[in-house]
């Protein structure tokens, strides 16, 4: 069975990985919901268990600015609908540990060394083959393994080095899925 980072569904198999434990969760037309399991706005999913602290609102059609939604329905600063989120299976990017650089997604790292560090997956791909010439894919994390001990790198070095490089997690984004233009 092919597994896949974040949430899929197909039909009415759902399948999804929790990015801090790699624990996989299968359901028909299951949500992330179901296994006890909170979801950020950029799709990270992680076991409730793992959440390190209390849990921040997640913004529904409305914005993160600070004044008295209870009393206020729309942002004095921008307008913007007051409506918060109250579903308790959210989690914001402020608590997420991959939005916070504290863990990484694997699809993500491998975008980024890709980027950084300019190894093609395949020639990785084919070093893994000499092993087993039997290998139809090279998966993320060989990658990852690969390009660290070319590199000397550690998950700490690396996740300081993007922490240092991007002021945010959707700069992050923007350079693993954009162009290396704002690098």
């Amino acid at each position: 069975m092919k597994t896949r980072e974040g949430f899929v569904s197909n039909s009415s198999t759902s399948s999804f990985i929790c990015h801090v434990c790699g624990e996989k969760f299968t359901g028909m037309d299951a949500c992330p919901s179901e296994f006890d399991c909170l979801e950020c706005p950029n799709g990270h999913i992680m076991c409730s268990e793992h959440l390190d602290s209390p849990l921040e609102p997640v913004f529904m059609d409305g914005c993160e600015h600070e004044f008295d939604r209870e009393t206020i329905k729309f942002c004095p600063e921008c307008g913007a609908a007051a409506k918060i989120e109250d579903d308790e299976f959210s989690m914001a990017v402020g608590n997420c540990p991959v939005c916070q650089f504290k863990i990484y997604a694997e699809s993500e790292m491998a975008k980024y060394l890709e980027k950084t560090r300019g190894v093609n997956r395949d020639e990785v791909f084919a070093k893994i083959k000499e092993m087993n010439k039997r290998r139809k894919k090279l998966y993320d994390a060989e990658y990852i393994t690969y390009v660290c001990g070319m590199f000397k790198l550690t998950d700490d070095i690396l996740l300081a080095e993007i922490k240092d490089k991007f002021e945010n997690f959707e700069a992050y984004s923007n350079f693993i899925y954009g162009s290396t233009d704002n690098y």
